[in-house]
Order: structure tokens, then sequence, then C-alpha cells
């Protein structure tokens, strides 16, 4: 079943299914309001890609600062290896490391909370948003039921009319020949 959008001469959108009358009447067409209703839910969705986008990036981001964190973590670990069983003045410097080292742990203990809170938010407000969007979309499905339906009823109640109309001109045929 294909089906395209065009514009009216009043220069609105309108759907036509190949659904559509003889005379053009649009009881295929989707309302302004429905196709209004489609692309604020592409906005909406264009918005959620860009929030995706920026938790990308911002887990890209953290990422780079665990690596570095975990490099310099590294690097001070083997520089207090290698300090230990020294001088008390080197034994006073492993302290100094010892607690950049422990600062560096909190550091980037604190970074990965940040992040997890961060992401739970981001998926949340995904979460959310793709209910919503849920809801939207079945509240559209269930309208545009509804709207089948009634055309089905016009149809129907459109081709007895015009099932009566001929009958009636039938019997008035058969009258007047006898």
């Amino acid at each position: 079943m294909s089906a395209n959008l065009y514009r009216s001469p009043s220069s609105a959108a309108v759907y036509k299914s190949p659904s559509m009358s003889a005379f053009g009447a649009p009881f295929g067409s989707m309302s302004v309001a429905d196709l209004g209703s489609l692309t604020r839910l592409e906005d909406k969705i264009r918005l959620l890609q860009e929030d995706l986008e920026s938790e990308r990036e911002l887990r890209n981001r953290i990422e780079r600062e665990r690596a570095d964190l975990s490099v310099q973590l590294i690097a001070l670990t083997d520089r207090l290896e290698d300090a230990e069983g020294t001088t008390d003045s080197q034994i006073e410097s492993n302290r100094k490391r010892e607690g950049e080292l422990i600062k560096l742990r909190k550091l980037l203990e604190e970074s990965q909370l940040e992040s997890e809170d961060a992401m739970n938010v981001l998926r949340k407000k995904h979460q959310d948003a793709c209910l919503d969007y849920q809801d939207q979309v079945e509240q559209l499905q269930k309208k545009n039921a509804k709207q089948e339906a009634m055309r089905a009823t016009f149809r129907g109640i459109h081709i007895k009319g015009v099932m009566t109309t001929f009958s009636d001109a039938g019997l008035r045929t058969t009258h007047a020949v006898f």
C-alpha cells in the first residue's frame, strides 16, 4: 500500500492514500493535526538522539580521564615501589606519594560515580521519553483505527444507498414494462 505526501492549495501537508475517492475526497488522508503530532514526535526523537550523542561524548571524556588517571596511578605505584627501603627522607616522600595515590583513587572513584549518575539520569530521561512516545504512538494508532472504522461504516452506508437506488430504479423499469 503506497501513499504519498502532497501540498494542498492551502499549503498544508496532507497524507494522500490510494483509498481516496474518485472525486478527490480526502477519506484516506491524515489531518494536519496528525501530521503536526508526527512532526512533534520527530522533533522529540531528534532531541533524544542529541541527548544520546551528548551521553556518548560524556562517556568518552570520562573514559579518557579514567585512562589518564589509571596511567598516573600506575606511574605513582611504580615510583612508590622504587622508593621502598630508603632513608627517612625517602620514606617521607613515599608518604606524600601515597597521599597523592589515595587522592587519585578517590578522584577516580568520584569520576566513576559521577559518570554512572550522569548515565543513569540520561537513561531515565531516555526511558521516560520512549514511554511517552509509545503512548503517543498508541493513541495515534487508536485514532487511526477509529477513523478506518468510520470510513468502512460510511462506505457500507454509501453502498447500501447506491444499491437501494439501483433496485428502486430496476423496480420502476419492471413496473413500466408490464
